[in-house]
């Protein structure tokens, strides 16, 4: 990835400034030169050039040379951290510069080659090559002879389209007088021109409009044919206006169209910018025009439809994917033999509900014997079905790779390193992409926030799936379509980005990839020596299963010795006996995730570097004993996530030795299972920053005595305080300090009115959790005063809670109520329907009374009109997380 190369040595050269005088030699000039070069040439907006060979031969040289001495930087630094002293500096810069020459001098004959050959493209107006081809295909000449090819038939057609259709129709045929827009939206190969198609030739539509017209649009789109092939559908046109200037053609389509009631569809829009430069040539005539408009791109069809809901088309139920295999093995009026019905929904269901991918192994299974061994086969390697037909499939989802912006490439091919079907923490994909080092940072804007903005982009483009959002709309996990997967992992390797294996033996592995940032093993893997795990290029590694070491037990051995480069270390399933004191002196590491049964060292504070840390210890240990956090962590200044499971103990911080001012985690943003007796004003006052924070109980006496310091941690914004033995917190003490606050979870609590009196009055408070709390006298008794006056969602879970007095006047803007295990309530209160904003209520094995009482609310509100409130009861807890999972909802229906 040239563009993650180009912004991750920047990055790491400004760590350089430890030296002095470093940046004025001639040789650090001449590499900052080629890479401010450099990146311009990547920023430029005219990528055909880039499309050369020869172009992209030099580009992927320029990418390795630039890898190359950003590993010579970053070794340097290494070895000065381990000097422990600047005393050297002038030795190490002129060691620095000395090894860094050679390839300067390299990196500069690559930059002045590019240049020739750039230059040598212009001079030959402007590609060597031919560029690629426009595809605008007119799809229809004049009303009632459609193009043979295009004409929609049983074997071209999708099935599982007719609600959609319907949907369609019906906007393109109701009666509102103004030009409207259609817009069809979703992944490659769905479906959308297959139901844009279908809607296009239905004769109710057709016999609507008096003209028709379709479009296909590529990626690097040229105005003026667009308008041809538009001008061309129109009756009566003839080849007079091919000479004709845009602005011509322009004029010309809009007084063709000029009324007259026209349908057009335009297929596959890729920018904003095709749609500014058409949409002026559509007259608006007040007689029911209507355009179809179909993108893999959430954003540029709602920048076309802003004032209607978009169409999002989701993959194929397992019933619909298996029908539509069946139809095109066996026919329309085919039946599959009872052997292979099994195995066959097998297979249709690994292809994800994509009708693209569907069709290409239906092809597949046409042209093989159709013998149950024959179809097993194909469902074990469904995804190299699919990869040995590119064009047909991967290469259409490439596209949306290939016309991706540089920046959301690597972010794009770094999801290749989780496993299939998983479900990706968004925040954890943020902090990972951020520690990878990959992302430019923006003015006025955190790389947080540039890596949120980038997995939103994904989101639109229709390469990342939702699937959990918080009920604030913020996202709170996502996936990828398996195959998207497959084409993360075929690009990544192809740019030597990240390599992933499941192979139990990794010697071989790693010794055939002596290239490449990122490495992921998907599965437990055998070590034998310490020489297995050392890919010096390694900058991130992800394990998702066991580390197997068999050694002899006087050998010592050292797994991450090697890794001094890494910034990114995932250990997810492996637990160490104690912590591996060689990952301290990881130096560059910014992320890491590891579990351990023993406590954190002192050494850990080396990782000067480190952004966030998850450690976790085994379940029983957690419950029960409290981790003790060394007092030098308090030196990781560059500390923003501290998630720790298990109860913990901050000490005081410490006071700098030389300058004997207060040290303070000044970065820190989360911090996770504080212990109450760690809730000190010394200790809050040095987190200034903390916006989320979780505290324990560890058995103190008096906890809102601890609790009144929260007022230091004026940007906290979520609180979550967990207890044992429904402690009384006497919110009344200090939770007035919570002014900024917008999430609060209690867990554990004894709760008396005075302290619901509290929380009410919190002025930001939008989501409140309540579970496992006691209530005074098993009731929750509001007064009128008692007014949430921001809060949008209430959960109460596994209370000790009988009897609820509320009305609407207690949560003017709550909109989802959620009731988990409530089996002793006797009802809800009445008067809870009555709120305006209320959009659900959700009962999660609760009383039947209580279920009673929902079904009352909804019932009444029904019979006033309001149809808005609706009323969810499951019996079963599993049942209802279906809610929040779109994954499940749109990839497994």
């Amino acid at each position: 990835m040239a563009y993650a190369s180009v912004v991750s040595l920047a990055q790491t050269i400004e760590q350089l400034s430890i030296i002095p005088g470093l940046f004025s030699d001639p040789t650090m000039k001449s590499l900052a030169g080629s890479l401010e070069y450099f990146k311009a040439f990547l920023d430029d907006g005219s990528k055909k050039s880039y499309h050369q060979e020869k172009v992209t031969v030099l580009v992927g040289k320029f990418r390795d040379a630039l890898n190359e001495a950003e590993d010579i930087i970053e070794l340097k630094i290494c070895e000065i951290h381990q000097r422990g002293s600047l005393s050297c500096t002038e030795k190490a810069s002129e060691d620095l510069v000395g090894s860094l020459l050679p390839l300067v001098q390299k990196i500069e004959l690559i930059r002045k080659e590019l240049v020739l050959s750039l230059e040598t493209c212009t001079s030959h107006g402007g590609h060597d090559i031919e560029p690629a081809e426009d595809h605008f295909e007119m799809r229809e000449s004049t009303l009632g002879s459609p193009s043979r090819r295009t004409t929609p038939n049983a074997e071209n057609d999708v099935v599982g389209l007719d609600d959609d259709l319907e949907k369609i129709i019906e906007r393109l045929l109701r009666s509102s007088s103004g030009r409207e827009v259609v817009a069809i939206t979703g992944i490659g190969g769905i479906g959308k021109t297959t139901l844009a198609k279908k809607a296009y030739y239905h004769p109710r539509v057709r016999s609507r409009f008096d003209v028709h017209a379709w479009v296909t649009v590529s990626p690097e789109y040229g105005m003026s044919r667009l308008l041809s092939s538009l001008i061309r559908c129109i009756p009566g046109m003839t080849d007079k206006f091919l000479e004709k200037t845009e602005d011509q053609l322009s004029e010309m389509l809009y007084r063709k169209l000029k009324n007259r009631r026209y349908l057009i569809v335009i297929d596959d829009i890729w920018s904003t910018e095709v749609w500014d430069n058409v949409t002026r040539c559509f007259p608006d005539d007040d007689n029911g025009n209507r355009i179809i408009l179909t993108s893999r791109h959430n954003d540029v069809a709602a920048y076309a439809n802003p004032d209607s809901p978009l169409h999002e088309m989701g993959v194929l139920s397992l019933d619909g994917s298996w029908k539509l295999l069946s139809i095109k093995v066996f026919g329309v009026n085919g039946v599959c033999p009872s052997e292979l019905e099994d195995i066959g929904k097998q297979i249709a269901e690994k292809c994800g509900g994509l009708p693209l991918a569907i069709l290409v192994v239906a092809g597949h299974l046409s042209k093989i014997s159709r013998r149950r061994e024959s179809w097993i086969f194909v469902a074990k390697t469904v995804s190299s079905v699919v990869a040995n037909d590119p064009d047909k499939c991967l290469g259409v989802l490439g596209m949306s790779y290939n016309y991706l912006p540089n920046h959301l490439k690597p972010c794009f091919l770094s999801l290749g390193g989780f496993p299939e079907d998983f479900e990706i923490k968004a925040r954890t994909l943020i902090q990972v992409w951020v520690a990878e080092g990959f992302l430019k940072p923006e003015r006025l804007k955190s790389l947080e926030k540039v890596a949120e903005e980038s997995l939103e982009d994904l989101i639109s483009r229709n390469l990342i799936m939702i699937r959990k959002r918080r009920f604030s709309g913020e996202i709170k996990s996502c996936g990828i379509h398996d195959l998207l997967r497959d084409l993360s992992l075929r690009e990544a390797r192809k740019d030597k980005f990240l390599h992933v294996t499941s192979t139990r033996h990794v010697s071989n592995f790693l010794a055939q990839r002596k290239e490449g940032s990122g490495f992921s093993f998907l599965s437990d893997i055998s070590l034998n020596g310490s020489s297995e795990l050392s890919p010096h290029v390694a900058r991130s590694m992800f394990f998702w299963g066991k580390l197997l070491i068999s050694t002899p037990p006087h050998r010592q051995i050292s797994l991450f010795a090697s890794f001094k480069l890494i910034r990114v270390l995932a250990i997810f399933s492996h637990l160490f006996s104690s912590f591996p004191a060689e990952i301290t002196q990881l130096i560059h590491l910014r992320y890491l995730w590891i579990r351990s049964n023993g406590s954190l060292p002192t050494s850990v504070s080396q990782l000067y570097n480190l952004q966030t840390l998850v450690f976790q210890q085994p379940e029983l240990y957690y419950m029960y004993k409290t981790l003790i956090l060394p007092r030098e962590i308090w030196n990781m200044t560059q500390l923003r996530r501290l998630r720790l499971l298990s109860g913990n103990y901050l000490s005081k911080p410490k006071r700098s030795a030389k300058t004997d001012d207060v040290l303070g985690l000044r970065n820190l943003e989360e911090l996770s299972h504080l212990c109450f007796a760690s809730c000190t004003e010394e200790v809050f006052s040095c987190l200034p920053n903390i916006r989320k924070l979780s505290i324990l109980d560890d058995a103190s006496d008096d906890a809102s005595e601890y609790l009144k310091y929260l007022v230091c941690l004026e940007k906290l914004e979520t609180l979550k305080c967990v207890c044992y033995g429904q402690k009384r917190l006497s919110l009344s003490n200090w939770c007035a300090s919570l002014t900024y606050v917008k999430r609060l979870i209690l867990s554990g609590c004894l709760l008396f009115s005075e302290d619901m009196a509290s929380l009410a009055a919190l002025p930001n408070l939008e989501v409140l959790k309540l579970r496992d709390n006691e209530f005074e006298g098993r009731a929750w008794i509001q007064s009128d005063e008692d007014e949430f006056s921001k809060l949008k969602f209430l959960l109460v879970a596994e209370p000790r809670l009988v009897n609820w007095e509320a009305g609407s006047v207690n949560f003017p803007n709550l909109q989802k109520l959620v009731l988990r295990k409530c089996t002793l309530l006797e009802e809800i209160p009445i008067d809870i329907g009555e709120i305006c904003t209320l959009e659900v209520i959700e009962l999660i094995c609760c009383s039947s009374s209580a279920e009673n009482s929902a079904k009352e609310i909804e019932g009444e509100q029904d019979s006033m009109g309001n149809s808005c409130l609706n009323v969810r009861v499951y019996a079963d807890a599993d049942e209802s997380s279906s809610l929040f999972d779109f994954w499940r909802a749109v990839y497994r229906a």
